[in-house]
């Protein structure tokens, strides 16, 4: 049984590297499980980058004919016809072409949010991220939602302090919380700030939280074998956002 009284969704790139319409007929012919989060939800699904084949508008209005009762949304850099790469909110100015291809999907999907990586401090700074995603947010039409991320050595990633993530929640900016990149902000500062994810879980703003499980090292995308300490802060602090696991799911033999 889940520990979480709301539902918990599949984020199809758990799946690893296989095409998403073979991620979506296992998802929806034997809906997946997690430890400690039960049986996943497939009213809701997640197109992620890990998956294989570009995606078009065409696909998509297929996709959504062909499953009227899920609810679709795409995560950062998906493939489409013209390009796949790491291509980050910070990169919106040099890479208009492709978010505005994203717009056109997410429009033939009916999707109520895109949800994206901030990218590297060498492309932009924290405030043009926050900038960057209203501009996407009016060219999508549905909120663009900023994903943090958490220290690295070189300092690359923007939104890896806890200040920033204090900084994304002041803003007027949509946002996803990824909590396990949290585990990684606390593992290696050594400061878990209960009451900043506690805010940020419950406002408004939050659209999105992405969960599994990671040694507080690397972002492992592992299911949830042991207990995280925010696993009870997400427990106990109601948050209206769509909760996604990003934990490794196997596929099954078909």
């Amino acid at each position: 049984m889940s520990m979480l009284s709301k539902p918990v969704h599949v984020s199809l790139g758990a799946y690893g590297r296989v095409p998403h319409l073979v991620a979506i007929a296992d998802a929806l012919a034997d809906p997946p499980s997690d430890p400690l989060l039960g049986r996943l939800d497939t009213s809701r699904m997640q197109l992620c980058p890990q998956n294989t084949g570009a995606l078009d508008v065409e696909w998509c209005q297929r996709l959504r004919n062909l499953y009227p009762a899920v609810e679709w949304r795409l995560h950062a850099n998906v493939r489409t016809r013209s390009k796949h790469g790491f291509i980050d909110l910070a990169d919106w100015p040099e890479h208009q072409s492709y978010f505005r291809e994203l717009a056109e999907l997410s429009q033939a999907l009916a999707a109520p949010a895109y949800s994206a990586h901030a990218g590297k401090r060498s492309e932009a700074s924290v405030w043009e991220v926050i900038e960057h995603s209203r501009e996407l947010t009016e060219l999508f039409g549905i909120p663009v939602a900023v994903e943090g991320h958490y220290p690295m050595p070189d300092n690359r990633w923007l939104f890896s302090t806890w200040q920033e993530y204090r900084q994304l929640l002041e803003s007027d900016a949509y946002y996803a919380l990824d909590l396990s990149h949290l585990n990684i902000l606390a593992s290696r500062t050594r400061v878990i700030e209960t009451g900043l994810v506690m805010e940020m879980l419950a406002s408004d703003r939050c659209v999105e939280v992405h969960v599994s499980h990671n040694d507080g090292q690397r972002d492992q995308h592992l299911p949830l074998v042991h207990l995280p300490w925010w696993l009870p802060v997400l427990k106990h602090n109601a948050t209206r956002a769509a909760i996604f696991s990003e934990g490794r799911i196997a596929l099954r033999p078909q």
